[in-house]
């Protein structure tokens, strides 16, 4: 599932609208990565800003079909179908 980070620090999966509802005015995307979990996805957002590996107390966790298929529909431009 693609993850998304942007200029105002925010950090979260396609398919959380909510998040993408709470960007700053103005803000841009600035890099995107694909991860089976959150787990995965978070491991590489630290390892891109190079910060301490990411440590989580919870296993990892991946995305289910269905939390798939939302994020590639998310992910398309508008009025495409797949």
């Amino acid at each position: 599932m693609r993850h998304e980070a942007w200029s105002d620090g925010s950090f979260f999966p396609v398919i959380n609208r909510s998040a993408a509802e709470q960007l700053e005015p103005g803000a841009t995307l600035v890099w995107t990565v694909d991860a089976a979990s959150w787990h995965e996805a978070m491991t590489l957002y630290h390892e891109w800003r190079g910060w301490e590996p990411y440590v989580s107390t919870d296993d990892p966790v991946f995305y289910t079909d269905v939390q798939e298929a939302e994020a590639l529909i998310i992910q398309q431009p508008l009025g495409e179908t797949q």
